[in-house]
């Protein structure tokens, strides 16, 4: 029906989002609680009905490595050296070291199956990047930022996104949810976050069109760009189609959902600008997936299966 077909895509809410952010805007002062909890909600509908076994993880370790590789050097080094187009603002320096700290988005697992990638290693280099991400998010922005975000705070809001969503949606995955609400909840949580971020900075998104701009510029020199020249690179390492696909997106996409949210509640207070570099990356990634989804099976054919003998 046409009707579950638009509700189901993200594309249709992001753009819903950014209408309602822009023309009405988000004055709250509890902005960033409520796109804490958005967010959780999110990642507890995207991980429910995950399924691994313990053996997994010594079957695809070589895999796991690559894609923490994937996440917290190639792509948090792309990110970082985006960002230091803007190191003499502050505030938009300190998001994107946000940006930079942050793990993959956890529809990494919706990508591996729309682009026909492996899903048990999605799923498991997932799990596995988030735990690393309990080290690695304090780390990073302990390093680049100092003294403005206690590292603490950083590695109490990861545990929050990571560890409750996990430990709510692993039981809940004997709960039946049937596959077009689950996708309708996750898209109306895109949507709050999107309309709470961009609302939020509203008056300065209008009155700062320039560096606006400049972000978009750069967060498509990131996103699009960087994935022409890395959808090359994956296929001369003479990997697997189905995990090149998983390691393309691990190189491009944040969870920038969590880092909007952590500028808010961390950031908010001294650099409310912070949290622009977030924003325009979801909403560029978004546009990006689209796009990727598109055109990947051109850039990088599936093998036919052999002939039956």
């Amino acid at each position: 029906m046409a009707g579950l077909d638009l509700l189901t895509d993200i594309k249709i809410w992001v753009v819903l989002g950014i209408i309602l952010g822009l023309a009405v805007g988000f004055d709250h002062p509890n902005s960033g609680s409520i796109l804490m909890v958005a967010l959780m909600f999110q990642m507890i509908l995207s991980l429910h009905g995950l399924d691994f076994h313990r053996d997994d993880f010594s079957r695809y370790k070589k895999s796991i490595a690559v894609s923490i590789g994937c996440c917290f050097i190639v792509n948090t080094s792309i990110t970082l050296l985006t960002g230091l187009l803007f190191i003499d603002d502050t505030a938009l320096w300190y998001g994107w070291v946000m940006l930079a700290a942050v793990p993959c988005a956890v529809s990494l697992i919706s990508a591996s199956l729309y682009m026909h990638g492996d899903t048990k290693m999605a799923v498991l280099s997932l799990i596995a990047i988030y735990l690393v991400a309990m080290g690695a998010s304090p780390l990073i922005t302990h390093l680049l930022i100092g003294d403005a975000i206690n590292p603490l705070d950083i590695l109490k809001y990861v545990v929050l996104f990571v560890i409750i969503p996990f430990a709510i949606a692993l039981p809940l995955k004997r709960v039946q949810i049937p596959r077009v609400p689950k996708l309708i909840g996750i898209n109306a949580m895109m949507l709050i976050l999107v309309m709470i971020g961009l609302g939020s900075r509203r008056d300065y998104i209008f009155s700062a069109p320039d560096i606006i701009f400049w972000l978009v510029l750069a967060c498509i020199l990131r996103v699009f760009i960087f994935s022409m020249v890395m959808v090359p690179i994956i296929r001369r390492t003479g990997c697997r189609r189905e995990d090149g696909v998983v390691y393309l997106v691990l190189t491009i996409w944040r969870n920038s959902s969590m880092a909007v949210s952590m500028c808010m509640v961390l950031l908010s207070e001294q650099y409310p600008e912070a949290v622009l570099p977030a924003i325009i990356s979801l909403v560029v990634e978004s546009a990006w997936f689209a796009f990727i989804n598109g055109t990947i099976d051109r850039m990088w054919p599936r093998e036919e299966p052999a002939p039956a003998q």
